[in-house]
């Protein structure tokens, strides 16, 4: 400690302090180095319980996590594989930083005002995509904290999720009875005559730029059963870090509550691809839950033909491996 930061000046050697105060400042700054070198590291208080109303504490502080499920030698991945793997996996992070950093901006812009141009003439092929998500049409993502519309985002919806539905019709429906009673105020002032003549105006362009908006859009409100979308890259591109970690946490809280499908792990795949170290405490302890739960469905798993082990073991390996959240204790279990 004495080497961390540079001496404004030389104490010289230290001196047991005694009964009598020191006499210059020289002398009491080397009673308190003596002092300081002999002082514990850690210190530990001896509280007498008896002497408070305290219960006594208990020594195991928390309980600890269920322990990783045990499955046949068959189903687990060997070590060369795993090396392997991880090296082409650290590949595809890197390639897939690349695009993303050198991607254009204004791509999306240059999209939506083809689509404009070319609404006239093809109003019945944009209401088949928007119904069979074409990759023409990019979605529209929903809000970091909406969980319901990012699980309809990337999963579809069977049409039966109506509680708590959003419907933009209603909000308008308040707005122009509002602007009703505003005009009735100033029928007969003709002073304000030009004004609701400039309100009228702007009032239609943001007709027109909601309708545009809802042909490029997709609606996570309506009752009609839609299709998820894919991790693609204009979806990937579009996800900054903070993002990225809420829908990691938001993928794993879904599976702990779901069966494995092999939609789920392309997502979980691609969102762990994004992912970038070092990781915060919330998220590492997710992943460690996510661990114990693939766990537990390839523990189910009896035939080495089944399609969902080759994703379970990808996904077990980046997670315990490449992010190094695998607990000490759980390796006597693999």
């Amino acid at each position: 400690m004495e080497e961390f930061q540079s001496k404004a000046f030389e104490v010289g050697e230290e001196i047991e302090p005694d009964d009598n105060e020191p006499l210059t400042g020289e002398e009491y700054l080397q009673r308190v180095k003596w002092q300081s070198n002999r002082c514990p590291s850690v210190v530990v208080a001896d509280i007498d319980y008896s002497k408070i109303k305290v219960t006594i504490p208990s020594k195991s502080y928390f309980t600890l996590p269920p322990s990783i499920t045990k499955c046949k030698k068959e189903l687990l991945p060997t070590e060369i594989w795993e090396k392997e793997f991880l090296n082409d996996f650290s590949e595809f992070r890197q390639k897939l930083q690349y695009i993303k950093s050198n991607r254009p901006k204004n791509n999306n812009n240059n999209n939506n005002n083809n689509n404009n141009n070319n609404n006239n003439n093809n109003n019945n092929n944009n209401n088949n995509n928007n119904n069979n998500n074409n990759n023409n049409i990019i979605p529209q993502l929903p809000h970091i904290n909406d969980k319901r519309y990012w699980y309809i985002f990337c999963f579809g919806s069977n049409g039966n999720n109506n509680k708590d539905d959003i419907k933009m019709k209603d909000f308008n429906n308040e707005e122009d009875g509002d602007d009703d009673e505003n005009n009735e105020d100033y029928e007969y002032n003709e002073n304000k005559e030009e004004e609701e003549e400039e309100e009228e105006e702007e009032e239609v362009e943001e007709e027109e730029e909601e309708k545009e908006k809802e042909e490029e859009e997709v609606d996570y409100s309506t009752k009609k059963p839609t299709l998820g979308n894919k991790p693609t890259m204009d979806i990937l591109c579009r996800l900054d870090h903070v993002l990225t970690v809420a829908l990691v946490n938001y993928h794993i809280e879904w599976l702990e509550k779901r069966e494995f499908t092999q939609e789920r792990s392309y997502w979980l795949y691609m969102l762990l691809s994004l992912l970038e170290k070092p990781i915060d405490p919330d998220t590492c302890s997710n992943l460690r839950s996510c661990i114990r739960r693939l766990s537990v469905f390839r523990s189910k798993i009896t035939n080495l033909n089944d399609p969902n082990l080759p994703s379970i073991n990808i996904l077990f390996t980046i997670i315990a491996k490449y992010f190094d959240q695998l607990e000490p204790t759980d390796i006597l279990y693999l």
